[in-house]
């Protein structure tokens, strides 16, 4: 799955209307609700606050907010898709500025707003690993480290031992265990903690 990390902002002005794009991470239904309630009450002045947003469970809304009708929620969902991205809303404030842009003026200036804000922001893809811990002696860690490099590690603890929770890629369980066994000559067995997403940025 990819979406984005943090948020981010843009800034476009068509005949004195400026449309300000705003892109974030979401979790959640709720999650959205406050994001757009905040950015309500941020921008309480403005003409209107138009929303998209996609979520991993394949839930979508949007909202034209007293624009004319698919002039801006349904153009900005689209980008949102296009972009291939999930967990992800954009609000797109207007305060207009006494011209009307008539409904493809809307259309495309919506779409623009969309674009460039999601242009503007970091792409992350989050990919299910395995995680495990390894307790390893100094000495094995030593050489473990470097050989263990394309794993993500999690965390190290030192005590008696090296204890390291390595985040393993879907799929790569095998050889990951394999090479643990290797390096350690069969000393360290890796422990199965659970599943996790982790963040790659694109």
């Amino acid at each position: 799955m990819i979406t984005v990390k943090g948020s981010a902002e843009s800034t476009l002005v068509i005949k004195k209307s400026r449309f300000l794009g705003y892109a974030c991470r979401i979790s959640s239904e709720q999650d959205t609700q406050d994001r757009l309630a905040q950015r309500k009450k941020q921008h309480y002045d403005a003409a209107h606050n138009c929303f998209a947003y996609i979520l991993a469970n394949g839930a979508m809304r949007y909202s034209d907010d007293g624009e004319p009708q698919g002039t801006a929620g349904q153009p900005m969902l689209d980008v949102i898709k296009k972009a291939g991205l999930s967990d992800v809303m954009v609000v797109c404030t207007r305060y207009f500025g006494g011209t009307l842009l008539g409904a493809g003026g809307l259309l495309r200036a919506y779409t623009r707003s969309a674009a460039d804000t999601l242009d503007a922001a970091k792409k992350i893809e989050l990919v299910p690993c395995s995680v495990y811990s390894c307790a390893f002696s100094y000495s094995t860690w030593a050489k473990a480290e470097n050989l263990l490099s394309s794993y993500t590690i999690e965390e190290i603890q030192y005590s008696n031992d090296v204890v390291v929770k390595i985040g393993v890629t879907g799929g790569s369980e095998g050889s990951f265990i394999d090479l643990v066994a290797s390096i350690s000559l069969g000393q360290t067995v890796p422990v199965p903690l659970g599943q996790k997403l982790t963040e790659h940025e694109i």
